[in-house]
């Protein structure tokens, strides 16, 4: 299962390594906020950049959600900014299973190659999206992102998700 803090804007790296020390090691838990990889196109090339898919929001997997719940509450307000249990929340199982269908160990989304066929219908190759294209919204091509929707911390939220065209990679 996945808990989920809502922290100060910026302050991801911060949280993730103040939580990590704040945890007890037999707690077995890992602490990480969740990233994109996306093409953007600047100075003529392609590139591939980082992102965070949610500013604000520290992740931690764990098998014990209610003991990280009860540490965190223990946590005096400065260090950790928002310990209650508005700001502390646990993602539901579908919502776990499917974010960690999508991320690495890590927490990070790669692109996804996708291939245009003769008649306008895409492929996916590899990546998020061959696990997820069922739930992709939209794709945009020319800005090389897909729209996907997902019912995450108890909303339907729509993700951009990072796509790579086959044959246009370098």
């Amino acid at each position: 299962m996945w808990c989920v803090v809502h922290v100060k804007g910026r302050e991801e790296k911060n949280t993730e390594e103040f939580v990590a020390n704040l945890l007890p090691g037999n707690l077995n838990a890992r602490c990480f906020h969740l990233t994109r990889s996306r093409r953007k196109k600047y100075a003529g090339q392609w590139h591939t950049v980082q992102e965070n898919l949610f500013p604000g929001y520290v992740f931690i997997d764990t098998d014990q959600p209610e003991q990280v719940h009860r540490e965190l509450k223990k946590t005096p307000g400065p260090r950790l900014l928002f310990s209650d249990d508005e700001y502390v929340s646990t993602l539901g199982q579908q919502e776990s299973d499917f974010m960690e269908m999508i991320a690495d160990k890590s927490g990070d989304i790669g692109l996804s190659m996708v291939r245009v066929g003769s008649d306008g219908e895409l492929s996916y190759l590899s990546g998020p999206l061959r696990v997820a294209g069922d739930r992709v919204r939209k794709v945009n091509l020319h800005k090389r992102v897909a729209e996907i929707e997902a019912d995450l911390m108890g909303q339907r939220r729509v993700l951009y998700l990072g796509i790579e065209i086959e044959g246009t990679a370098r």
